[in-house]
């Protein structure tokens, strides 16, 4: 079985201070397997996330105080893990009061709500949820150091809100790039295909530097030794991506600018000199986010972003950060 999917838009939305990454000893470099392949993602959320609220005076979310980008985690002490089990809580309440559970931001809050009823008697809370999200991205490697996969290069977050969005489970999946939506000066492209049934891994991490998870497949790229911040220069380099059904190929860019300091994980610069992409996708395009960056035979970082008004350019993340950022958040057992 086979699922259609387009690429899904994503915004850092999250700054993080991770460590430079380890090595698995003193005078070693870490060694991955590239990726380059596309996947496809599912993600749940750990509780709803509110994407809207109606800011009417009779509005019973506005009422108790729920904003735009809280996450509602409990609802009368029951867990909260699905838009569908909120929605029954608030239609079968009767009219009564609802404690919810709260994270706004970072800080837990408890607000009460009171449900009215619509035109049709239904109990309804004046508010929009959301608990996933799915789209199709690009793996950047699996290390079999802490037996883990890392893709995208940034984080998944809420089309509608921009806020980043708290894992409670994800599944990554191969997926089959069917079509092309070529970029031009002010439009974006993007990769569009198919999720398959056949399972890369869980997703374990969802952050500012990328999506993590452990892998369930026998790793199948080519090892590179990872960069440290040290070895990368401005020049030519080579991403490794999928835009079509005939595999991984290697395509030629320059990494024009280097902010290797920079916390948000645009590392670099870097623009798509290589003819065979430019006529296939215009430039960098959705989707394309994890594609593997290497120079100097050392893979030194991810496509992140694109520049809408200039798509031949966008931004990378090294991978030192990607690494030293997975293991920071719980990533090694």
């Amino acid at each position: 079985m086979k699922r259609m999917i387009r690429y899904v838009s994503i915004i850092i939305a999250a700054v993080l201070m991770c460590p430079v990454f380890s090595a698995t000893a003193a005078d070693e470099r870490r060694v991955v397997h590239l990726g380059g392949m596309p996947f496809g993602l599912t993600m749940y959320t750990g509780g709803v996330i509110v994407v809207n609220v109606d800011e009417d005076d009779e509005s019973p979310a506005f009422l108790a105080g729920l904003r735009e980008n809280d996450v509602i985690t409990a609802a009368n002490g029951e867990a909260v893990t699905s838009n569908e089990q909120l929605q029954d809580i608030i239609t079968s309440c009767n009219g009564a009061d609802i404690e919810l559970s709260v994270l706004r931001g970072k800080s837990p809050i408890s607000l009460r709500i009171t449900p009215t009823q619509d035109e049709d008697g239904v109990y309804t809370a004046g508010m929009w949820i959301r608990d996933s999200t799915a789209g199709l991205g690009t793996i950047t490697y699996f290390d079999e150091y802490t037996h883990s996969f890392g893709a995208l290069g940034h984080g998944i977050c809420d089309r509608d809100t921009g806020m980043l969005m708290p894992l409670q489970s994800g599944q990554a999946v191969r997926a089959e790039i069917t079509s092309i939506t070529k970029a031009k000066k002010g439009v974006a492209g993007g990769l569009n295909g198919v999720m398959t049934d056949e399972t890369i891994g869980e997703m374990t991490i969802n952050n500012g530097y990328g999506v993590y998870g452990k892998y369930t497949i026998q790793p199948e790229g080519e090892e590179f030794a990872c960069a440290y911040d040290s070895d990368i220069r401005t020049g030519k380099a080579t991403v490794y991506t999928t835009v079509d059904d005939t595999g991984i190929h290697p395509y030629e860019v320059e990494i024009i600018s280097l902010n290797l300091n920079d916390k948000s994980g645009q590392n670099m610069v870097i623009r798509v000199t290589d003819e065979a992409l430019l006529a296939k996708t215009g430039g960098i395009i959705q989707g394309m986010s994890g594609s593997p960056i290497v120079q100097d035979d050392r893979l030194v970082g991810a496509v992140t972003h694109v520049f809408v008004n200039a798509p031949e350019k966008g931004y990378g993340i090294n991978i030192g950060n990607m690494l030293g950022c997975y293991e920071q958040f719980g990533g090694i057992e």
